[in-house]
């Protein structure tokens, strides 16, 4: 999911519409995460589509409260026009996900949406997208937009340190994936153990106990740690983690040029 863009080397698509898809699957992977998977065989989206892997992500178009989906139809270049253009009660919810695994089926795509699902004191689910998605059923439309992708690292063997919490660990499974073996270190935080994936074998997981604040485990872990000037640094989650992490990299002479950060959520009041 993303919320704040900071790298003017983001990857973009070279062509995008807001097309429609159905909800195929819903899966609760974990504690901590609910998969949905997505079927769409728009041929627009067919045709436009380019599979960019790493942390390649969408803009997702929800049912409002009234129950009404309205996507903005159209082209990439003037999609937030055609948003705030429409009456406010028939205009859709926009959250931004990363695309977790994408699969090219005969006349379409499937792909994989991984929820982060955050609880109240009182056991209810926190966030609009994250209800969505728990309640979510097989037939159930939405609409999505393709934004690219973040992770860009130059081509070459510099060392590579990517920092995630939660809410960045489905595009950090992409960007492991899409590395295709190449070192890295990868700094992840979740807030239960079975959120723990199997990912790159050198991978640090660490769990949050229910007292942390998040982040707190990565930023005393990412303290200790030797970072390397030469490091291309990437870091995503909760925003004042992201900050923190972000100004420790700086601070072991990583330029401003070798580092792409986003804030993903902030914690409600």
């Amino acid at each position: 999911m993303t919320e704040t863009l900071t790298s003017d080397r983001m990857v973009k698509p070279n062509a995008g519409s807001v097309t429609d898809a159905v909800v195929i699957n819903k899966a609760r992977v974990s504690s901590g995460f609910v998969r949905v998977t997505v079927e769409c065989r728009d041929p627009r989206f067919v045709e436009e589509f380019d599979h960019l892997g790493f942390d390649q992500w969408v803009r997702l178009f929800l049912p409002n409260e009234h129950s009404i989906l309205e996507p903005p139809y159209g082209g990439l270049e003037g999609w937030y026009r055609r948003w705030t253009d429409a009456e406010p009660d028939r205009r859709p919810v926009i959250r931004n996900y990363t695309i977790r695994a994408a699969r090219r089926i005969e006349d379409g795509w499937e792909l994989d949406i991984d929820f982060v699902v955050h609880g109240s004191a009182s056991g209810a689910v926190e966030g609009i997208a994250a209800n969505w998605a728990c309640s979510a059923q097989p037939g159930d439309r939405v609409a999505l937009l393709d934004q690219g992708r973040i992770f860009a690292p130059a081509d070459d063997d510099r060392p590579i340190l990517i920092i995630a919490d939660e809410s960045g660990v489905p595009g950090v499974e992409g960007i492991a994936r899409s590395l295709a073996g190449r070192p890295a270190t990868y700094l992840l935080e979740v807030p239960h153990a079975d959120d723990v994936r199997d990912l790159a074998a050198d991978a640090q997981w660490l769990v949050r106990d229910s007292t942390a604040m998040p982040g707190r485990h990565l930023l005393e872990r990412l303290a200790a740690m030797q970072i390397s000037p030469d490091s291309y640094g990437y870091v995503v989650g909760e925003a004042s983690m992201m900050l923190a992490a972000r100004n420790m990299i700086k601070a072991a002479g990583v330029p401003k040029s070798r580092l792409d950060f986003c804030a993903y959520w902030r914690p409600l009041d």
